[in-house]
């Protein structure tokens, strides 16, 4: 089994260092990561985790491919949602073009969104052949704006705008996003995740043929059967292959059927392909929510399934894919404040708050 290769100017030479070691415990097969043998030697070694995350998480700047979502609630035949969508990403814009598809067992219509740091521009294709244009900022740009109004002061100067793959979508074409299975909750980057949740070593173990790191949080706040743990594969790109949470359900179900205190678990597992030498791209994906009776079987509340297909990664992509012609006589939507502008009061509104060169209209 072979470690994958870092350029070195990715690393500071101590994580390299580290690196090679794991290179050297994988050398032979059937051989799990070596564990710390003391707390400091925990300490650094998480940290060096974190810290290759981070490097793979910029392994994999652009992409265009096909992704497919499911969703089901077993015993609620209504609450199923299928989506099929053609993904295209680069560093800063990301563009979904969602096919015609099933929510809550209702017919949807095909859409399309952009999304920039700044927010995502939403187009609805009604079956009357009229499109709907509605624009979503970012909180952050909101909390921005909040600031300058207050102190007059530059929005560049105020809080940073968030990465595309925190722009807040609806809960369904979230997860249509295969990057957005890498993160755990709130969209957060996943090391600044483990970090803020106290993750810690916990052992090594195989999964799915894989050596792994085997990462637990516990809560002081919360139950001692309650956990979080992760199992991350250094083979992998330092990828997580598998996420569990378990908890105590803080209230009674509707139906009456799961009760306040009963343990539920999510779990998460990934599969990966490699392109390049670095870039590992979710394949398969699946998350799962289970109530656990008193005999510790698992009973399944719900799934979902993401599928990807056709990728294409680390291609340059021309930024004209993320800008729409729209007619002259269009509206734009601005969220839920009511605001309707057209399409040039539009331009000139976004060119003012949003960072410069974030095009979402094309020019004539």
């Amino acid at each position: 089994m072979s470690f994958l290769k870092l350029k070195s100017y990715h690393l500071p030479i101590a994580c390299i260092v580290f690196l090679v070691c794991l290179t050297t415990a994988f050398a032979q097969e059937e051989t799990l990561p070596v564990l710390p043998q003391s707390a400091v030697e925990a300490e650094k070694d998480f940290n060096m985790i974190l810290l290759g995350m981070r490097n793979y998480d910029g392994s994999v700047q652009s992409g265009e491919g096909e992704c497919l979502y499911v969703f089901r609630q077993p015993g609620i035949p209504d609450n199923y949602s299928t989506w099929k969508a053609r993904l295209t990403f680069a560093p800063s814009h990301t563009r979904m073009e969602f096919e015609d598809g099933v929510s809550n067992n209702k017919q949807t219509p095909r859409v399309t969104l952009i999304s920039s740091p700044s927010g995502t521009l939403e187009i609805t294709y009604a079956k009357t052949g009229e499109q709907l244009y509605i624009f979503r900022r970012s909180s952050q740009v909101s909390e921005n704006l909040l600031l300058k109004n207050r102190d007059n002061t530059e929005v560049s100067e105020n809080l940073p705008l968030k990465s595309q793959t925190e722009t807040e979508l609806d809960v369904s074409r979230d997860w249509v996003d295969p990057r957005r299975w890498l993160r755990i909750a709130d969209a957060q980057n996943l090391p600044t995740y483990l970090k803020q949740r106290n993750f810690r070593i916990l052992k090594s173990e195989f999964f799915n043929g894989f050596p792994c790191y085997v990462l637990e949080a516990r809560q002081p706040d919360q139950p001692e059967d309650s956990f979080e743990r992760i199992w991350v594969s250094p083979e992998l790109g330092l990828r997580y292959l598998q996420y569990e949470n378990r908890t105590l359900s803080e209230a009674d179900s509707a139906d009456g059927h799961i009760k306040k205190g009963t343990p539920t678990l999510r779990r998460v597992r990934l599969s990966y392909g490699l392109y390049g030498e670095d870039a590992w791209l979710i394949t398969n994906g699946i998350a799962e929510t289970f109530w656990i009776d008193s005999e510790g079987a698992e009973h399944l509340i719900s799934r979902a399934i993401i599928e990807t297909q056709n990728f294409i990664v680390n291609h340059e992509v021309p930024y004209k894919v993320f800008s729409v012609d729209i007619p002259d006589n269009a509206t734009i939507q601005i969220g839920t404040e009511g605001k309707r502008l057209s399409k040039e009061e539009f331009r000139r509104w976004y060119g003012e708050i949003h960072d410069k060169g974030m095009k979402l209209i094309e020019d004539q």
